[in-house]
């Protein structure tokens, strides 16, 4: 894959629909070798690749500065679980596996609501050539999920005065994940990443949008 021609949507919807169960690179590999990008366009197709590969260490490193900004607060760390919680429910995989989970449990003590959240989502009158939209969680589409679960994250944190902290920790960690990103040398594994199953998986639909 030529990251240099992956677009920021491209790699959104990638990050959208890949799994998140794989483990995090190790410490080793993920410090391994630094150097500066030697042109804009080499920087940009670094970029890209290295958010796809260290996905799953940018989003600890992430919640770690989170998790240290409010340690002392639980109210405040509940308002960050739910932006996360947000956050990974843009995740197709994400979504759905936490729905079904949910419809399951449900299921067991109330098999009539369980088949009635099942039915609310296969009636829901969705768009096909909306992709993104055709996601539902516990019946419902899931921009209403996330939408709701956001305001609610936002006003608590702004109720514990929390916006400030929130601005600084999250900015720092973006500032250490873009600076990673940006000097981490994409080495043999992460190319490969880009033309395995993994990758070619994730891009099933792009066939869809070239049409």
């Amino acid at each position: 894959m030529d990251w240099s021609n992956v677009t920021a949507g491209e790699l959104l919807d990638a990050l959208r629909e890949v799994e998140w169960k794989a483990p995090p690179r190790s410490p080793k590999e993920f410090f391994a070798k630094f150097t500066p990008p030697k042109t804009a366009a080499k920087w940009q197709s670094r970029l890209k690749c290295n958010v796809y590969y260290y996905r799953t260490n940018y989003v600890i490193l992430l919640v770690l500065a989170l998790l240290f900004a409010f340690y002392r607060s639980p109210m405040a760390l509940l308002s960050i679980a739910l932006l996360c919680f947000a956050m990974l429910c843009t995740n197709d995989t994400f979504a759905t596996s936490y729905s079904d989970r949910v419809t399951r449990m449900i299921k067991k003590v109330n098999p009539q609501l369980a088949a009635k959240i099942r039915n609310a989502g296969a009636n829901l009158n969705i768009a096909p050539s909306r992709k993104n939209s055709r996601v539902t969680i516990l019946g419902l589409p899931r921009i209403y999920v996330v939408l709701v679960t956001t305001t609610l994250s936002l006003a608590l944190i702004y109720l514990f005065s929390a916006l400030w902290t929130v601005g600084i920790y999250s900015g720092v960690a973006f500032g250490v994940i873009l600076s990673h990103a940006s000097m981490r040398t994409p080495n043999l594994k992460a190319r490969l990443a880009s033309a395995r199953e993994e990758f070619r998986a994730v891009w099933r639909g792009y066939n869809d949008y070239t049409i």
